[in-house]
């Protein structure tokens, strides 16, 4: 029963700020539509009246235009190949060389790399 007690009066007090301040609701509902209204104006008007900052579009070609049979370059013909023992053929010889150079880079690195963390990189004087 107290529940329902509360909520009356709730809604009484609702409908009582309600008639009291009808006329600043109205007001506001006023000034509400006519934000609305002149931001729509400023929308379709002003913002359409921006200069297009990008250059007017081309016309799409449908289709290409053949040139002329004379107006076509004369083709020239490709330069020779060097000869062919200039250009690096990657055979399995060459792959395996190039694998086991590797390896043998990797070893002196991971060496520099090893003495340069211990104690005798940092110059210490005990190996």
């Amino acid at each position: 029963m107290c529940n329902s007690v509360a909520m009356w009066i709730v809604v009484l007090l609702a409908i009582a700020l309600v008639v009291v301040f009808w006329n600043y609701i109205l007001i506001g509902l006023g000034l509400w539509v006519c934000a609305r209204i002149v931001r729509a104006f400023i929308i379709l008007t002003v913002a359409d009246s921006k200069p297009n900052r990008r250059p007017a579009p081309r016309p799409v070609q449908t289709r290409p235009v053949a040139k002329p049979v004379h107006s076509r370059p004369v083709a020239k013909p490709a330069r020779a190949l060097p000869a062919a023992d200039y250009l690096p053929r990657w055979n399995a010889d060459r792959r395996l060389d190039a694998r086991r150079e590797h390896v043998e880079w990797q070893k002196e690195f991971d060496q520099a790399s090893y003495l340069s963390e211990t104690a005798m990189g940092r110059g210490s004087t005990r190996g």
